[in-house]
């Protein structure tokens, strides 16, 4: 052979894998949370029926659950495990995107376990094959692919059904009894997309009732949007790595796994902040820029048998100086001695209140002084004229900053039950019954100078009131607790807490002494310089009541239910640009570290969204 031919040979087969795609190239650049699994071979010997029961495996719950995973590992499956396995989610201002990207051993073992999509033809992108399901797509190129799932927002869908629907002159369809029976001429529009579209299920568009349209206007506006996110990846390659460098260089870390989170896009589809979003939108943008720069990065590695996350979170300048006042403050050593010993969940936060405070209002009110509205100046007037009148010595002398709380066991307390029965002429018949709850004994607790303060409340408080007693050391006040058991007050050693632990209030009212936490787990609280937790996950969760906290407190809860280890997470001091947390999971009752791995991703992922 020629040595210049031979030498080329070499060359291409050194380089090619650098220049051909990777699993990771094919992450949309609308992608808000990433995690990207660098040591996939951990994973090979986790079962399918495992991985497909993890929350961010959800997007492909329809396909996998007919019994096509049964007794397959993620090795039986086609996959490349010297790829990366990455997954994502992201929610816009029109549509929710999720799925996974990855790497493609064996094409014939793939389609054993994805054996519910069948080929779409998808004339605009050469090289790319595409497969459908019943809510997913498939998208294989050489030797990755793509599975992603569009999901249209409601919202979104109900403004363009609606604007069809009215524009042919009917009525509203929710006054007609007989929905089904209501009939509407296709509006031109679906003609137009779907030449530019997935061909799909072939429907007669010239009659529909009103729910026949929004479904058309969902399938429509889904595949327009995942053909723009094709359009991108394949033919612009346009993807999250060209759009960020923050993450194309969290994607070189020689660590297990990384994690992603635009938190500013986070915060902007947040349903948390749609009164701000809807009715002052010109000030929500204006708070939106002190989110600027707002991301979450986060590495995961093994060692020594334990999974750590470290993240480092990054804000702006503005927003740091609000943080930085925050966490400069000393931490109060008088609340461990309430922590019992016995005790498998607590936390400590340590904060500055007051100067947070003061650095929040010097930050926040010349962006709402900005905006010419009398609705608006008159907030921004009381705002004023509250921070001038009101006692700040006394609000935060009542509460300064040093917060704790933990968990010590479940107790059964007897209550009173009301079911309603009907009569004969379908009256409400109350009837009480006895049962039996299993309460969470909890304690909360924070510093504070003016105990005179609680104290003036609650002497007020008792003769307006027989449910509020002054027992000498400690307040209670009776039935407060799902009408059956009592909420104990105490107000000593510059500490106020409120907890339903009867033994706490009546024996350990001055602390637990030698029987609180240990001298190991007090120096790790006092290093953590903002927030410290610890939870025993096998012995706390399994007793946490479903009924306790809200639906997303509970989903993140029962993504953990069920597993054994410890979770501790620290904090450093916040800068003025970032601030870093370590959050580690270890003392597993096995050696199944990978699955362990999954199960940290499994709850991070969860919460973050």
């Amino acid at each position: 052979m020629n040595l210049k031919y031979f030498t080329l040979l070499i060359l291409l087969l050194v380089f090619f894998p650098l220049f051909s795609q990777k699993s990771e190239s094919l992450i949309p650049k609308d992608a808000v949370i990433v995690f990207s699994i660098n040591n996939f071979k951990l994973l090979q010997k986790i079962s399918l029926d495992e991985l497909i029961n993890y929350e961010f495996m959800e997007e492909i719950h329809q396909e996998l659950f007919d019994g096509s995973t049964s007794g397959k590992t993620l090795k039986e499956a086609g996959l490349d495990f010297d790829q990366k396995l990455n997954v994502f989610s992201g929610r816009l201002n029109d549509c929710e995107i999720s799925g996974f990207s990855f790497g493609i051993k064996n094409k014939e073992q793939l389609f054993t376990v994805f054996d519910d999509f069948y080929p779409v033809s998808y004339p605009k992108i050469n090289g790319i094959e595409v497969y459908g399901s019943f809510v997913n797509s498939l998208i294989i190129k050489n030797e990755v692919a793509l599975l992603i799932r569009v999901e249209p927002l409601n919202e979104q869908v109900n403004k363009v059904a609606d604007s069809i629907w009215y524009a042919r002159g009917n009525e509203s369809p929710f006054n007609n009894e007989d929905l089904e029976e209501e009939t509407i001429l296709s509006e031109e529009i679906f003609d137009e997309e779907r030449e530019n579209l997935f061909p799909v299920a072939s429907f007669d568009p010239n009659e529909k009732n009103y729910n026949e349209l929004k479904d058309s206007v969902q399938l429509v506006l889904q595949n327009k949007k995942l053909a723009n996110i094709l359009d991108e990846l394949f033919n612009q390659n346009i993807n999250l790595i060209a759009s960020n460098r923050l993450f194309e260089k969290q994607l070189t870390h020689p660590v297990e796994a990384i994690f992603f989170l635009d938190n500013v896009r986070n915060l902007n589809a947040a349903n948390e902040l749609w009164y701000l979003q809807t009715i002052l939108p010109s000030i929500n943008k204006d708070i939106e820029g002190l989110y600027e720069g707002n991301f979450i990065l986060g590495d995961l590695c093994i060692v020594d048998n334990k999974v750590e996350f470290n993240l480092e979170v990054m804000y702006n300048e503005k927003l740091g100086s609000i943080y930085q006042e925050l966490s400069n403050s000393n931490f109060d050593s008088k609340v461990l001695k309430y922590i019992p010993e016995s005790s498998t969940a607590y936390f400590t936060s340590n904060m500055n209140l007051r100067e947070a405070y003061e650095k929040a209002f010097e930050v926040i009110m010349p962006l709402l002084e900005k905006k010419n509205d009398s609705e608006m100046a008159i907030n921004l007037l009381t705002a004023e004229l509250l921070n001038e009148f009101v006692d700040k010595d006394a609000l935060f002398g009542t509460c300064k900053g040093s917060l704790f709380g933990f968990f010590n066991g479940i107790k059964k307390i007897k209550i009173k039950k009301i079911e309603f029965d009907y009569d004969e002429n379908f009256n409400y018949i109350p009837q009480s019954t006895d049962a039996e709850e299993d309460m969470p004994i909890f304690t909360f607790g924070f510093s504070i100078d003016r105990t005179d303060i609680p104290e003036k409340v609650f002497k007020h408080l008792e003769r307006s009131t027989l449910k509020i007693v002054n027992m000498g050391n400690y307040w209670r006040y009776d039935n407060a607790i799902l009408d059956a058991a009592p909420l104990y007050m105490i107000c000593k050693n510059g500490l106020f807490l409120f907890t339903n632990d009867e033994d706490l209030a009546v024996n350990h009212s001055q602390g637990y002494g030698d029987k609180a936490i240990s001298h190991s787990d007090v120096k790790k609280t006092m290093k953590s310089n903002l927030i410290y937790t610890l939870v025993d996950v096998g012995t706390t969760l399994q007793r946490f009541p479903v009924d306790l906290f809200g639906a997303k407190e509970n989903q993140i809860i029962e993504s953990l239910r069920g597993k054994t280890g410890v979770i501790q997470l620290k904090t450093t001091k916040a800068k003025k640009k970032n601030a870093n947390i370590q959050l580690t999971y270890s003392d597993f009752s096995d050696d199944q570290t990978g699955k362990h791995l999954l199960d940290l991703i499994n709850a991070i992922y969860v919460a973050s969204k």
